[in-house]
């Protein structure tokens, strides 16, 4: 899968322009660069795909609900940061983009058995442009290549710890499962490994080029760790750069 040199973490958003993360406008922003879009998908509590990154609403909307304990219609009465942009459908945002750019989803977490899966991927296959699933869930992964196996997929990792609390040693644990090569080979066999770059290392790049998958980095958010993020990265998803940065290199090499 060809992303470019670049890939817009959560559209090419800038809260300082009244531009949100993981909205109709960043999106539109991205394709008017022609740059690759990453974003995430959740379910609401009616099982519609909706593309939003927490599994809170506070952090977006400053509202102290999960997004699937609320339906779409409920969900459409927030706005995202005080701007005039609300929750995007999936569906919103594949009518949006036309195909003008590749897409990167990540899969987050759902209520049910993978139907988050299943419910993306009824979406994708009415889709006509280039697009790509990703996880940390190696079932997730899984799932895809099983049942939609010519969907591109890959396996996000990060073996970086932070500060963890309660829960989060468990989520901790299964992104350790994910990172492992063997669980690559075995289980999610993706097309390309997405490493954490505060847990980047020679040793991951190299066990991806034995799996046969490319490698690609997040998130830079400077314009000298971008520099360097992709000299050795295939791709590398980035936000917060420099209104300046120079983009014209991003299908050069690829």
């Amino acid at each position: 899968m060809n992303f470019g040199k670049y890939i817009a973490h959560r559209g090419l958003h800038n809260i300082d322009k009244g531009i949100p993360e993981n909205s109709l406008s960043a999106f539109k922003n991205a394709c008017k660069k022609g740059l690759a879009i990453e974003l995430d998908v959740r379910l609401t509590k009616d099982g519609k795909v909706v593309v939003f990154h927490d599994k809170s609403l506070k952090r977006m909307c400053g509202v102290d609900s999960e997004i699937s304990e609320l339906t779409y219609e409920q969900l459409a009465a927030f706005k995202l940061k005080d701007t005039d942009e609300k929750i995007p459908l999936l569906s919103q945002v594949l009518k949006l983009v036309k195909g003008r750019v590749p897409l990167l989803i990540e899969i987050k977490g759902g209520q049910g058995l993978f139907d988050l899966e299943k419910r993306t991927y009824h979406l994708l296959k009415k889709y006509d442009g280039d697009y790509a699933v990703q996880s940390f869930s190696f079932l997730s992964m899984l799932w895809f290549r099983i049942f939609a196996s010519n969907i591109a997929r890959g396996q996000l990792i990060s073996t970086y710890r932070g500060k963890l609390k309660g829960k989060d040693w468990i989520k901790y644990a299964g992104r350790l499962i994910g990172a492992s090569p063997v669980v690559w080979r075995l289980v999610s066999k993706p097309e390309f490994i997405a490493c954490d770059l505060k847990s980047v290392s020679l040793e991951k790049a190299f066990q991806a080029l034995d799996c046969n998958a490319d490698f690609i980095t997040w998130t830079a958010n400077s314009d000298e760790l971008m520099n360097t993020a992709k000299q050795f990265s295939k791709s590398v998803i980035f936000e917060e750069l420099s209104d300046d940065f120079d983009f014209s290199d991003n299908w050069s090499e690829n």
